[in-house]
């Protein structure tokens, strides 16, 4: 029995060091085509991710780290209380995580744990369903640009946001409610400054996942592997292998997947389950928002592939029930979706670097 523990033990290091070996073979086979996905990648980020973004960030660490949040929650404190069971602090970081994108929400649960605002366990409890695609992406990138519908947008936010209100209220119903009144905050000063650093901090670490799993992702597809499992999950379950191969980049990487479903002209809900569960890009990046993620993995996991099965459902119901009918397919990624985004390449550049600089300046002031 020892003998088998300790090679069990080893196993998970050695598929790691064969999945090392793996990408570095094929990143010295394929480096072309890496090249060309990480610079799509990185014109995604300057010209998309950080114009939009980064406001959303920096608004939503001032409104934990000021009492701004206090106020404006004010009126949805009650129902932070009473259907989330989360304290009246609560309000404001909830109604971030939904609008803003998706590491606003993780961003500011951390920082309402950091300050002991919240407990361990309220923190998880919010990370089941604090995470979602922002009304820049979903209505402005995915529905105006990629789809051409901003009624099609505005569906898809409203279908993934109702069923994170209602994973939240779910998850919440056993709980107590917490007493009325609020933990405030240390008044520490300079909280614009410190907005801002994490913000730029935040933007610069999800520009570096997504451009890790767009040269990650151009090796699956070089190698074939992507190819095979796409085949195999096609074989195995009820999608068709256009919506398998959709399904999959959603599940890797919520741009491509995007950029995938418009391509194979899926049916819309595949999209909404899509924007719901993130993608590991995404993923990765809510993981970076703390110190010590307070919810197991699996679980985390496992409420993205929920809230994702839930959002569909509820898209589907919505296109039987509003008028107008169900959305069928929706058509391929227009050419006119480079010119309509948040930004120019230059400006996000700028942007990117000024973030790189603030942090370079707030570090030199902090003590040691």
């Amino acid at each position: 029995m020892g003998i088998v523990q300790r090679v069990w033990r080893r196993v998970p290091g050695v598929l790691a060091a064969m999945g090392v070996l793996f990408l570095l073979w094929a990143l010295l086979s394929f480096p072309d085509l890496v090249k060309n996905s990480v610079r799509q990648s990185v014109l995604y980020c300057l010209t998309v991710l950080v114009p939009s973004l980064f406001p959303f960030m920096a608004l939503s660490q001032l409104i934990v780290l000021s009492s701004a949040g206090d106020v404006l929650g004010a009126p949805l404190a009650p129902l932070a209380r009473w259907v989330f069971r989360l304290p009246g602090c609560c309000a404001a970081p909830i109604l971030m995580s939904f609008l803003g994108g998706y590491p606003a929400g993780a961003r500011s649960v951390s920082l309402l744990l950091e300050q002991g605002r919240i407990t361990r366990q309220q923190a998880s409890r919010m990370m089941l369903f604090c995470v979602g695609p922002g009304t820049a992406f979903v209505v402005t990138y995915l529905g105006g640009s990629v789809l051409g519908s901003y009624r099609a947008g505005w569906l898809l936010f409203f279908s993934v946001t109702l069923a994170g209100l209602i994973m939240g209220a779910a998850t919440s119903f056993w709980d107590r409610v917490p007493p009325k009144g609020h933990v405030p905050v240390k008044k520490e000063g300079g909280a614009v400054i410190r907005s801002v650093s994490g913000a730029a901090h935040s933007v610069l670490i999800m520009c570096a996942c997504i451009v890790s799993f767009a040269g990650l992702s151009a090796l699956l597809h070089a190698t074939g592997a992507y190819q095979a499992a796409v085949q195999l999950w096609a074989r195995l379950g009820p999608l068709t292998p256009p919506e398998t191969a959709a399904a999959l980049s959603f599940l890797l990487e919520v741009t491509g997947g995007v950029g995938d479903a418009a391509q194979f002209r899926v049916g819309p809900e595949l999209y909404a389950f899509g924007l719901a569960f993130g993608g590991l890009c995404v993923h990765m990046q809510v993981f970076a928002m703390f110190r010590d993620f307070p919810l197991k993995k699996r679980w985390f996991f496992l409420s993205r592939f929920a809230h994702g099965l839930l959002a569909a459902g509820i898209f589907r119901l919505l296109g039987v029930w509003l008028p107008g009918g169900a959305l069928e397919t929706l058509g391929p990624v227009a050419e006119r979706q480079v010119q309509a985004l948040s930004g120019t390449a230059a400006g996000g550049l700028s942007l990117l670097l000024l973030c790189a600089a603030f942090l370079l300046v707030a570090g030199r002031d902090e003590p040691a």
